[in-house]
């Protein structure tokens, strides 16, 4: 009798660990596919976000080349709002503030305007209008 209850406790013993060993694996698997899952759902909502942007970028930029002046101006508000948005990447960031600084350099007449240097005092800066009509080799 003494070695069918030994029996028994081992067989006990055995299933409880095999029970064990098996929740232990199962568990280790949901939790892997749990994390696997999240990581995939992040990078999808990144990826449409980084899309979003884009397509905001993208109207933006229609609005700042339009010929109305309101929706100029609406297009350069929003370009200002992406550039230091949390959807944009720092590439994205720079190519908005590049298109910012390019924007402000160019006149209503779409004439390149000059960007005076910080420090310089306005009465430092001269300003000489080239009309055309200087001819070659002349001298002022």
């Amino acid at each position: 009798m003494t070695g069918e209850v030994l029996a028994a406790g081992f067989a006990f013993a055995g299933a409880a660990v095999g029970a064990a060993l098996t929740y232990a694996a199962t568990r280790r698997d949901i939790l892997a596919r749990v994390t696997e899952s999240r990581q995939d759902l992040s990078q999808r909502e990144g990826q449409g976000r980084r899309e979003e942007w884009g397509r905001r970028f993208t109207a933006a930029l229609d609005d700042v080349a339009s010929e109305d002046f309101r929706r100029r101006e609406l297009g350069r508000v929003v370009l200002v709002a992406l550039s230091t948005s949390s959807l944009a990447t720092p590439e994205d960031r720079d190519l908005a503030d590049a298109v910012l600084s390019a924007g402000a350099r160019i006149d209503a007449e779409g004439d390149r305007t000059i960007i005076v240097p910080a420090g310089i005092s306005v009465d430092d800066v001269v300003v000489v209008e080239d009309d055309g009509d200087d001819e070659e080799g002349s001298s002022r």
